[in-house]
């Protein structure tokens, strides 16, 4: 009999899960609020709901509930609404409890605390005076952030050349629940993990190095310019930093499917936790780089778990050491009047894709998070040197002509 699986998304970052369904022949019921997304036309059916909307998900699945086998997204931060839903179908899922602390940073990281987890020193604040208590304790550099969202919306890099003030109403304007959190900045490589919990094993298939290269130039935003794989970790080292992410993991009840970490392996030698999400990771990472990299292919194996397929351990060990480095576009603000270089871009032996979510006419504004990105390019090549100098030869080709 063949199987459905719900994918809640139809843009860009959910394609990749819509179109390993339809190569194992699953069919696929997608949603989304915007009708013109891109997934929309691929999907077997699709209806025009919000991801967000669990009432309106289970009043849409009541007269469908035993024709769904499975439900996941990528990219989107909604663990909670894919729990609820998988729970009223009846089909794997994570508990509802702990999807929902695992999107509530503070409530995820009073339990990382709690289970001995290296985590950076943090406070939930309400006030610009409990923010300037903890500065005064902890001292500069912090980062203040909301509880309640992703994508570094509303992340700033606190210096003393930062207005407190503002800064705590800039992070509170991008939460939902209006709710802050501080913490301190830990200084070290920014790492990125992403694995999934497969029968109480978390498989840890994703490793990349952060490059944060532009840190100072967008302060106080915190916009990460792409990653690395490999990492420039050695053995030992990285070793540690998956033993924390797993700790994290176990802390936090995901015992099954997927589980993303961001991870930062100090200057002091010690591998912290920042934020773990339950869910496969947006920005190429899941459903590019790792298969690239590794051969590992996360997105193709949760489809399986997701529908309840058995799953041979054995997918997990890659059967490949390739090197992918991802940069992204930052043009100058202004509005874009040309876009000159792209097929010059592409053409380089080592580029694997270059994506663009711009065109001339475009107004563009200075970036402050991931979202307000406007493009990339993914060079994958034998070494790491190799995938570095196409990928950056790349993105200095392409040029946006500003008026």
């Amino acid at each position: 009999m063949t199987k459905r699986i719900l994918i809640l998304g139809a843009g860009k970052e959910q394609i990749p899960a819509i179109e390993a369904a339809a190569r194992k022949g699953i069919r696929t019921l997608v949603l989304d609020m915007n009708s013109k997304a891109e997934g929309a036309a691929l999907a077997d059916e699709f209806c025009p709901v919000s991801t967000r909307d669990i009432d309106a998900i289970l009043k849409l699945l009541a007269d469908r509930k035993s024709k769904i086998d499975g439900v996941m997204t990528i990219a989107s931060d909604i663990p909670h609404c894919v729990s609820a839903v998988a729970e009223f179908l009846g089909v794997p899922h994570i508990a509802p409890e702990v999807a929902r602390r695992c999107i509530d940073k503070f409530a995820m990281k009073e339990a990382l605390l709690a289970a001995g987890v290296n985590i950076p020193e943090f406070a939930a604040i309400a006030s610009v005076e409990e923010l300037e208590t903890f500065v005064e304790r902890f001292g500069y550099p912090a980062v203040i952030k909301p509880v309640d969202n992703s994508g570094a919306r509303g992340v700033l890099r606190l210096t003393r050349s930062v207005d407190l003030a503002w800064a705590f109403d800039y992070a509170r304007q991008f939460s939902y629940s209006g709710r802050v959190e501080v913490e301190r900045f830990i200084p070290g490589l920014q790492i990125s993990t992403e694995g999934l919990v497969l029968d109480g094993t978390l498989h840890t298939s994703g490793f990349a190095d952060r490059n944060y290269a532009r840190l100072d130039d967008t302060l106080p935003y915190m916009v990460e310019d792409g990653g690395d794989i490999p990492t420039i970790l050695d053995a030992c080292d990285r070793q540690s930093v998956v033993a924390e992410f797993e700790k994290a993991v176990g802390a936090l009840g995901i015992d099954w499917g997927p589980a993303k970490g961001d991870m930062v392996f100090g200057e002091d030698g010690k591998a912290y936790v920042i934020e773990i999400a339950a869910r496969l990771s947006g920005g190429n990472f899941c459903y590019d780089k790792v298969p690239w990299s590794t051969g590992v292919d996360i997105v193709d194996i949760l489809v399986d778990m997701a529908v309840g397929n058995s799953v041979d351990p054995r997918r997990f060990e890659p059967d490949r050491n390739l090197a992918t480095v991802q940069r992204y576009f930052f043009p100058p603000p202004g509005r874009i009047e040309a876009i000159r270089g792209i097929e010059r871009a592409k053409a380089i032996p080592a580029i694997r894709k270059l994506d663009l979510w711009v065109e001339p006419g475009a107004m563009v504004a200075a970036a402050e998070n991931h979202p307000s990105r406007v493009g990339y390019v993914i060079a994958c090549a034998s070494t790491r040197a190799l995938a570095t100098a196409a990928a950056e030869a790349a993105v200095r080709m392409v040029d946006f002509v500003i008026a």
